[in-house]
């Protein structure tokens, strides 16, 4: 877990402005919706990805990072992808899921909730 974990830790670093990554091809997801799953929210450090990595193991394989600009803090989600055209059901799931915003990962947008 220590090896991933570093090395997450590391491509983050390469993607300051934010990524969202397969975690079995090591490889961007560059096409559908995203949204984090509430059990991962507001995890921040190195130690607090370590969980978000567990949770994304046990779920879609898919980990994002960001930067908030309000507060400079850069976040960890584990998050679950849908397609384009399942736009009513990722923002079900956010709601769900308590976020405030969900991501389109096609078109490079943020969609608030």
């Amino acid at each position: 877990m220590k090896q991933l974990t570093d090395r997450v830790w590391e491509y983050s670093q390469n993607n300051p402005e934010g990524f969202t990554l397969n975690l079995e091809t090591f490889r961007p997801v560059k096409f559908g919706i995203s949204v984090a799953y509430l059990e991962t929210q507001d995890s921040h450090n190195k130690e607090s990805l370590e969980h978000v990595i567990n949770h994304s193991l046990k779920h879609q394989k898919i980990i994002g990072g960001w930067l908030n600009d309000e507060n400079e803090k850069y976040y960890f989600d584990s998050v679950r992808i849908f397609r384009n055209s399942e736009l009513d059901k990722a923002i079900e799931f956010a709601k769900q899921q308590k976020q405030i915003a969900i991501f389109d990962l096609t078109n490079l947008k943020e969609i608030k909730i």
